[in-house]
């Protein structure tokens, strides 16, 4: 894409993961103990409770729920592997629970089954067409593994359930900049923040959208400081925030820049074709070739994170930080999920002395994997100068 320290707020959805709702049925002296001990945080305990009270009520139908309760403490303790078979399970027994379907649906996108994950949230939208939630986390799944076109689907069908949800319209024009134009984002973001003037995340979108796409600091400026007097004294989208506002971050830094002419229309083929010659020549060292070939492939599509990250590598092995860092910033521009372009970017500014850019990175790496160890040491490293 155009430029670096690019940020988009597209996961306020998933900010916080939950599971819809279920309600407590009396059941038999076991299951009771075993809600009592989960509540009491014996979470080992508690789940070696319930599935006694599953297998000594075999048949029951008030095993649906159990099930769903044993899905929702197995997620607690990490084990999303499982989650999803005591989720299948409770489905199993009663198909008609919108709750368990919604359940289902959020453990198997993080285990990255995401046709079944839809096919959840989909039947969980047909039990209740009103609510827009189960078509939103679908968007969202996609959208995360960049797979855009199903995630424009499953975000407009939700928005047709609640035309005037500021959080659909904010991840819906992430879409937007992926499978239709920069200037339809900017429509869309331009039009969250005329319609809600509070919605923070949308200014900081805008701004990142002005600063990257457009090249206008003016508007760039303006947004971040309406995004930070409209959010949260803290977090790292405060902080970078923050960095951009900072004096020359906005303006010609006199950094050194990527130069390259983006394509009219994107081609994925002619892009792979010359990313495969640039990766033949990575591999012999030859810095030179590879960097020229990379170029090349992004000139070919100029969405290719893959290629931007490669430079970036190659930018680095030769000691060419700045550049090294845009690269990388870049590939992050594209995916911001893309967590080594994220943590490499940091290193590269950190080699630069940018401590304030490189922590700021390195807040975001742990937020998306706290316990990613390289960000975690590199974190250490400037707590100590």
């Amino acid at each position: 894409m155009k430029n670096r320290w690019f940020r988009w707020i597209l996961f306020v959805l998933l900010a916080s993961a939950f599971f819809f709702g279920c309600s407590r049925k009396p059941g038999e002296k076991l299951y009771q103990e075993a809600l009592a001990e989960w509540n009491a945080g014996k979470l080992v305990r508690a789940r070696a409770l319930l599935e006694k009270a599953i297998r000594r009520r075999a048949g029951s139908p008030e095993n649906a729920e159990a099930y769903n309760r044993l899905g929702i403490l197995l997620w607690e303790m990490g084990n999303s592997k499982d989650a999803v078979k005591a989720f299948d399970e409770s489905c199993r027994l009663d198909s008609t629970r919108y709750d368990v379907l919604c359940n289902l649906g959020v453990s198997l996108g993080s285990q990255d089954d995401l046709a079944a994950a839809e096919h959840a949230f989909r039947e969980a939208s047909l039990i209740q067409p009103d609510d827009p939630r189960p078509l939103a986390f679908a968007g969202v799944l996609y959208a995360k593994n960049q797979r855009w076109d199903e995630a424009a689907n499953n975000l407009t069908r939700a928005l047709e359930r609640n035309p005037n949800d500021p959080r659909l319209q904010n991840a819906l024009a992430l879409t937007e900049l992926h499978t239709a134009s920069a200037e339809a984002a900017l429509k869309r973001l331009q039009a969250i923040t005329k319609q809600h003037p509070d919605y923070a995340p949308a200014f900081f979108n805008l701004a990142s959208l002005y600063r990257n796409w457009f090249k206008n600091q003016t508007e760039a400026k303006r947004n971040f400081e309406l995004y930070l007097s409209k959010s949260a004294e803290s977090g790292p989208f405060v902080e970078q925030a923050r960095t951009e506002l900072q004096a020359g971050a906005l303006g010609s830094s006199g950094e050194e820049k990527i130069t390259f002419t983006p394509p009219r229309s994107p081609n994925r083929a002619n892009a792979d074709k010359n990313f495969q010659k640039a990766l033949a020549y990575h591999k012999k060292n030859d810095l030179d070739n590879a960097v020229k070939w990379y170029i090349k492939a992004i000139e070919a599509d100029d969405t290719y994170e893959q290629a931007f990250y490669n430079l970036g590598l190659s930018y680095y092995s030769a000691n060419r930080m700045a550049l090294a860092a845009d690269a990388f910033a870049r590939a992050v521009q594209i995916n911001p999920a893309f967590t080594a372009a994220r943590f490499n970017s940091a290193l590269a500014e950190y080699r630069l002395g940018n401590s304030a850019r490189a922590r700021s990175e390195l807040q975001i790496v742990l937020s998306q994997q706290p316990a990613y160890q390289p960000a975690i040491d590199l974190m250490n490293r400037l707590k100590k100068e």
